[in-house]
This record gives structure tokens, C-alpha cells and sequence, in this order.
């Protein structure tokens, strides 16, 4: 795989290099001179007459062609996906090897402007044309760059357009990883009529109501704050127009932005000493405000709203659809959520969840086996599908097994409830006596992030050992397990809280505490409640699904607290604008233990058939 797109194009690393490029205009896609006469830069009008930047790829020999089609927010390259490789001469011995020297084959020495012109040789030597698409306001494609609002218009025109092609047999799929799953999901969501198939992978399905900023939950900063700046590099010069932004101030922004996303991530390690990310208000950037207003549209109530109505895809894709994710994924909730509301409608579909965070996605070592192309040539050549279950989900906290089922459903076999007890313990049944282990919560020294469902900020099972004797944390765990013990399903905490704030939010973490104190991060999500005028409220935590093994001897734990900083963004505790606010008051909680409406955790237990 040649190294230049070797990681996942949004990535710290990703974006730094991007700034560098576009600085020295490598971007400028269109003036590259394409010898070979397969590979053909074309101007794709949409339905309001606006221009997109388009690259097709023709295999060798007679077509017409099945096609494969990805819209992309960042530029060629484009990253291989489904576990496939880059090409036909590539093997999984070889990226062991290239990652061990730290090179890789031949292609390692292509200029970039070469590189970018070479697409994904693995799909035109597997008989299918290939269409990439620059979406609209970025790289040489026409228009303003709306985040994502235009992408079912966009992709549904696409897709028609190259049914129209005379080099396509009009047998047409869709693919896509992160922000490219995402305008994949948005095309399929305009049903398209020449659309057969559909592959995404670590891809939102429901990015505002389920992923970033779920209703009666914050907003996912680390997430939205990167997407923010990331989005920022690769626009277009009709979008810097548009935007009233002339030529001679386009190198000041891009620097500017790119000292800002500089300081973002050399910030997200430490982020309670780091200047930008403490702001408050959060997210404060002039140049990214008037280049790409991302961040400040998604803190209006009514904004926000309509981005969780017209980027909800899961019940608009009417047609079979391949699903793969990771446990850690920022994405992994709304992923389940679609495949799920699939099974339901009677859509063809399969889901497979591995292990690791967003960025270990294009890693072809990870897969069980490759899934992408196996699930086209289905659809587009009516070959037979291998022979794999429905749903293949890796299992947390072992080395690599794999539970495979016809159905999410199959997992459950009962729920155990148990109830959070005064004395910091998780049992079946607590003693009746009404309780409360309080403690106070800081929004000027919040509880920081420690791994979890990241983009920016450090993702996966981390240790939270560190956490556990805070004096602004309440744990609640279990008893040693007698015997190895398997989480399978949807961990929910409905907690009963007493607090002197007027909003408050609740960050729970359910943890793996080993012998040796090791406390590794299951699962975390955060709940708000904008108005706790009544005093004692009910507050229930959904922490998402997951699949995981708890050892023999390890104890299971519950982390409450009232931040997870910078996963997600602080409360003021003021009862001013949650968003915008800068003030920031302390704020005592009270969990409530037995009596009339004690606190429970539910945690789902895999069914042993």
C-alpha cells in the first residue's frame, strides 16, 4: 500500500500534511495531466447546474462496467477499505513487513500528484469502473461546501449520472469510510433509482441525533471540533468566494486554522492546561467561524435540529447494505442503530464490529476476512455470497474471538439489574434504606476524557485506575466474578440524582477492574439535563452496546461523574445557555441509593447457546 494514503485522511496527521499542501496548491486536482486513457477528469453538472470535480477509472477491456462510486470531503487519495488491499500485487505478509522497516513497495516512491491520480487499482482489476467525486465547495468542485446538507442531492445525481454513462452497465454501488460513509449514507438516503448496493464502514448513520449530539446529551467536542477544522482544508476557491474571502487573505486563513487545529491537538493530551480548549465558550476561532461555521450552527437549538432530521439516513436506505464498525468508534452507536432498523424494514444487510478505535479501521489485518468487494460482486455480478453469518462481532477483552449470530437479538439471554448501594457496591438487591453518595462537580477542573469512542482525544479501553479516588467521582462495583462473564448488549444506568444546579450533566463509564487494580475502560456516554429546577431528578444513561468479557476474579464498576472533558463539552451548572455560556459554577450531586427509586444498572449477559 503506498504510504502517502496510509491513514485515514481526517486524522491529526492527515490534516497537518493537508495544510502543507494546500499552502503549496497541490490540491489543484484538475490541472494534473492523466496520460493513461482509463483514468478521466470530468466536470459532473448537478440538478442546480453547479460543477463537481470527478475522477473515472476504466478497467481494461470491452464495457460496459458494474460501477463503484465514493463521494469524498478530502481529496484523493482515497484510503482502501473492507478490509481489501491497494492493489493485486499486495499482500498481508507484505504490510507485516513494510510496517516493520517502515517501507513499503515501489508505489512508496510515487510523486503525490502521481498518487493522486492513481484512484484504487484493486477495483478496475476487479472489473469494476470506479467514480470518484470531490462534494461540492471543496477540492476543484464548484459551490459552498454546507456541510453535508446538500449530499442526498449531490449523491442521488451522481449515481444517475453514471447510469447514463455509455462505459457503465448501470449496475451501480456506493462506498464509503467516515466523512465519506457519511456522504455515501446521504446519497443512498435519496433512493437513487440505479443504485443497487451500499458498503460503509466507521461511517454515522444519525451523526446528530445518535453519534456527536444526541437529544437529552451535549455536544461530542472533541468530535465536532475536528470535523470542524479538518473541514476547513480542503475547500475550494469557489467556496473561499463565496464565503467573500478574496485570494490574497486565502494563505492567512489556512494558517491561521491550521495554527488553531495545531493547538487542538497539542492541547487534547492536557486539556485542562491547554488555553483553546478551555475557552469558554468552547470552539472560539474568527477564520473558522467565517470559513466553515460549523461549530457555532451546531450550538442553535433550532440549527441543530435540522441537522438531526436531514443527516438521519436509518430509515430512508432502501437498499442491501454492508455495515462494518469498530467497539471504540466514535460512530459505532448510529451504526448498530441502522443495521437494526435494516433488519426491521426487511433490507438486506450485515454488520460486523471489530475491535479498536476509529483509526484502526484501515487496517486489512483487523477483518475476519475482506468484506467490500465479496458484497458488490453479490449485488452487481450476481456471484454467490460467501458463506458468513449476518452479524460478526468481535469480543472485547479477548484476543480476537468472534461471536457470529443471525441477529443482535440473539445475544440476550437475561439482563442483570443490580443497584447502586450507599457503600459504593453494585448489587442485586440493596437493604431498602434510602441513601446518597454525593460529591461535588467542577466545571473549571473537569473529570478528564480516558479513552472511550474518540476521533481527536485518545480512544479505546484506557486505564481509569487514576480516576477512581477523585473526590468528584462516585464508583459503585461488584463483587470478584466467579467465573468468566459476558457483557453482550445495551448497558443502561437509570440513576435517581439530587443536586443544588440547574442543569447538570451525568458522564457515566462502566470500567473492568482487574486483581491488580487495572481499571479498563467497557463503555461511556453522557447524559444532560437542561432544567433540574425540581431538585431531584431521573436521569437514565444509555451507554450503547458492546460486547465484552469480564474475566474471572475481575470486578465490574460504574463511574459516575458530572464531566468526561473533552470527550464532551462542559455544563456551565449555571442555568445560562449551555452552548455560549461563559460562567461556570461548582455543583454538588447527590446519587440516590434504595428506598422508593433506588439507582440500577442494567447489564445485559450473553445467552451460552
Amino acid at each position: 500500500m503506498p504510504h502517502l494514503p496510509a491513514f485515514k485522511n481526517n486524522s491529526p496527521l492527515a490534516i497537518q500534511l493537508r495544510v502543507a499542501l494546500v499552502t503549496v496548491g497541490l490540491f489543484a486536482q484538475t490541472t494534473l495531466a492523466l496520460a493513461d486513457p482509463n483514468i478521466m477528469p470530468i466536470e459532473v453538472a448537478m440538478r442546480d447546474g453547479v460543477s463537481l470535480e470527478t475522477f473515472v477509472y476504466l478497467p481494461k477491456g470491452e464495457g460496459p462496467f458494474p460501477t463503484l462510486v465514493t463521494r469524498t470531503i478530502y481529496g484523493l487519495p482515497i484510503t482502501p477499505l473492507g478490509g481489501e488491499l491497494f492493489d493485486s500485487r499486495q499482500t498481508l505478509a507484505h504490510l507485516a513487513t513494510a510496517e516493520d522497516e517502515d517501507k513499503g513497495d515501489d508505489d512508496d516512491d510515487l510523486d503525490p500528484a502521481e498518487a493522486l491520480a492513481r484512484g484504487w487499482p484493486l477495483i478496475t482489476e476487479n472489473g469494476y469502473a470506479l467514480v470518484i467525486q470531490n462534494t461540492r465547495g471543496r477540492m476543484g468542485s464548484g459551490g459552498v461546501d454546507r456541510s453535508w446538507l446538500d449530499d442526498r442531492n449531490d449523491g442521488y445525481d451522481l449515481v444517475e449520472w453514471v447510469a447514463d454513462q455509455p462505459w457503465s452497465n448501470g449496475r451501480i454501488g456506493i462506498f464509503g469510510d467516515s466523512g465519506l460513509g457519511m456522504t455515501a449514507a446521504l446519497a443512498a438516503a435519496a433512493q437513487p433509482p440505479s443504485l443497487d448496493a451500499v458498503f460503509l464502514q466507521a461511517a454515522p448513520a444519525d451523526p446528530f441525533g445518535t453519534d456527536m449530539a444526541p437529544a437529552g446529551g451535549g455536544l461530542k467536542a472533541e468530535t465536532l471540533l475536528l470535523q470542524g477544522a479538518s473541514l476547513a482544508f480542503d475547500v475550494s476557491p469557489a467556496h473561499f468566494e463565496a464565503r467573500g474571502i478574496a485570494p490574497d487573505e486565502v494563505p492567512g486563513f489556512v494558517d491561521a486554522i491550521g495554527r488553531y487545529f495545531s493547538a487542538l491537538s497539542q492541547g487534547i493530551g492536557d486539556p485542562l492546561s491547554s488555553d483553546v480548549w478551555m475557552a469558554a465558550p468552547l470552539g472560539q476561532s474568527p477564520e473558522l467561524e467565517r470559513l466553515m461555521p460549523f461549530w457555532s450552527l451546531l450550538t442553535d437549538a433550532d440549527v441543530l435540529a435540522s441537522y438531526r432530521t436531514e443527516l438521519d439516513v436509518r430509515d430512508d436506505i432502501t437498499v442491501p447494505t454492508s455495515i462494518v464498525s469498530l467497539w471504540q468508534d466514535s460512530f459505532v452507536r448510529s451504526s448498530i442503530a441502522l443495521h437494526e432498523d435494516l433488519v426491521e424494514r426487511g433490507v438486506p444487510t450485515e454488520l460486523l464490529i471489530v475491535n479498536g478505535s476509529h483509526y484502526e479501521i484501515d487496517d486489512p489485518r483487523i477483518y475476519p476476512e475482506p468484506r467490500m468487494l465479496s458484497w458488490f460482486d453479490h449485488w452487481l455480478k450476481d456471484r454467490p455470497m460467501p458463506d458468513r453469518e449476518t452479524v460478526e462481532l468481535a469480543v472485547q477483552g479477548t484476543g480476537g474471538e468472534f461471536l457470529r449470530v443471525d441477529g443482535m437479538s440473539d445475544l440476550i439471554a437475561s439482563a442483570l439489574m443490580v443497584q447502586l448501594t450507599a457503600d459504593g457496591g453494585l448489587e442485586l438487591s440493596g437493604d431498602g434504606t434510602t441513601a446518597e453518595v454525593a460529591f461535588t462537580s467542577d466545571p473549571t477542573d473537569p473529570v478528564p476524557t480516558l479513552g472511550g469512542r474518540n476521533l481527536l482525544a485518545a480512544a479505546g479501553s484506557l486505564d481509569h485506575s487514576s480516576l477512581l479516588g477523585r473526590p468528584d467521582v462516585a464508583v459503585f462495583q461488584t463483587a470478584p466474578t466467579a467465573a468468566d462473564t459476558m457483557i453482550a448488549g445495551a448497558v443502561v444506568a437509570q440513576l435517581t440524582i439530587r443536586t443544588d444546579a440547574p442543569s447538570l450533566d451525568v458522564s457515566a463509564r462502566l470500567l473492568d477492574i482487574a486483581p491488580d487494580g487495572t481499571a479498563n475502560l467497557i463503555l461511556s456516554h453522557l447524559a444532560r439535563m437542561a432544567d433540574t429546577s425540581a431538585g431531584e431528578v431521573q436521569v437514565s444513561v444509555d451507554l450503547g452496546q458492546i460486547v465484552h468479557q469480564v474475566d474471572r476474579g475481575h470486578r465490574i464498576a460504574l463511574l459516575l461523574a458530572g464531566s468526561d472533558f473533552p470527550a464532551w463539552d462542559r455544563n456551565p451548572q449555571t442555568g445560562g445557555d449551555l452552548f455560549t455560556s461563559s460562567e461556570m459554577q461548582p455543583a454538588t450531586f447527590a446519587i440516590v441509593t434504595g428506598g422508593g427509586a433506588p439507582s440500577i444498572l442494567t447489564i445485559p449477559l450473553l445467552n451460552s447457546n
